[in-house]
């Protein structure tokens, strides 16, 4: 995605299909968490707990430069702080209120639809339908599809993606029945999208989207079918990846309109070939010591505390009243003082 972003080379044209593929990754891991979930609430909270930490700090950053620097902002790109504060309220709730704002960075419209599949997960999990979660999406896929103007874009283009991801899942718990209708259903919708010209403003549908649907569930499933061999295998390499893995979300949120905005203050525009090594090494190598600070100060020591507040806010509170024996124990000390003479407080 930073070199998709930063550098103008014709073989990273396709960068934004690394959300794509995130996209897939999230199905997957996202079958897990409802099975982990002790309820609806618990499974939206772990995502909350997850998400928010960094999307605060980042969002408060990017909003931070844009308001000090405003010379640096592409056109079109500006935010206030109200958008900020209230990103952090509509990405949650889908924007419920249908209040009109601007988003801190461009790179969070992906946030917009990995919330969608969130509540609609939430949904089908407080209505008790839990085990019937790929069915039910693949259902809906479908319905929105078949129901939608091709030439109007929604989420609903993404979710075939999810689908996939969350099939693998099915097959690797040995659900193959269920696994096998999901993936037929993702690549068949995804078919549609490219037969019919659907519209899709940030991500063409085209030939290489839906080569990236394939592969992309393939190398899940292997990744998650034989991922003791590949540790061995990629025991070289383990390190850097798991450093690319903990920084990735706080890099995602910082690394667009920041990036642009300092390649601006250094008057380095597109057609600068000369300054492909800072676009391609010294920003992606800056923004990710900013995401790693943002992680380590942050997202790791905020993320557990934070999801056990809001799956249980009421456990929270009771931790910082006084218990009964304490309680006991003040009114019969203030009674002694009292006996005593002396002042209560």
């Amino acid at each position: 995605m930073l070199l998709f972003h930063f550098v103008p080379l014709q073989v990273f044209n396709r960068g934004t299909f690394g959300v794509l593929l995130f996209f897939i990754i999230s199905g997957y891991c996202i079958a897990f968490s409802v099975e982990t979930s002790q309820s609806a609430w618990h499974f939206y909270a772990k995502r909350l707990g997850r998400l928010l930490p960094a999307l605060i700090v980042c969002g408060f950053l990017t909003t931070l430069f844009k308001n000090v620097m405003p010379d640096l902002v592409e056109q079109g790109r500006g935010v206030t702080w109200f958008d900020y504060v209230y990103t952090l309220i509509s990405l949650p709730t889908l924007n419920v209120l249908h209040v009109d704002h601007h988003l801190p960075d461009g790179a969070y419209w992906s946030l917009q639809i990995e919330f969608q599949f969130y509540l609609f997960c939430f949904v089908m999990m407080a209505l008790g339908l839990k085990q019937r979660l790929v069915a039910l999406l693949c259902v809906v896929t479908i319905f929105r599809t078949l129901t939608t103007s091709t030439d109007f874009y929604t989420s609903n283009d993404f979710f075939p993606f999810f689908i996939a991801g969350m099939s693998v899942a099915a097959l690797v718990r040995g659900r193959r029945r269920e696994a096998i209708i999901g993936i037929a259903v993702a690549f068949s919708v995804e078919l549609y999208h490219l037969n019919f010209n659907v519209k899709q403003p940030s991500v063409a549908i085209e030939m290489y989207r839906s080569l990236l649907l394939w592969s992309g569930t393939a190398a899940v499933y292997l990744a998650a079918r034989y991922d003791h061999v590949l540790l061995r295998s990629l025991r070289a390499v383990a390190v850097p990846l798991a450093f690319i893995g903990v920084i990735s979300y706080p890099l995602y949120l910082l690394h667009q309109d920041i990036g642009n905005m300092i390649l601006h203050w250094a008057h380095i525009g597109r057609d600068h070939n000369s300054a492909l090594l800072v676009r391609a090494v010294v920003l992606p190598g800056f923004l990710a010591g900013m995401a790693w600070l943002i992680f380590a100060l942050v997202e790791k020591p905020a993320i557990k505390p934070l999801t056990a507040l809001l799956a249980n806010p009421l456990a929270w509170v009771r931790q910082w009243q006084p218990s009964a024996a304490q309680t006991r124990y003040q009114a019969a000390a203030a009674s002694a003082d009292v006996a005593r003479g002396e002042p209560v407080g």
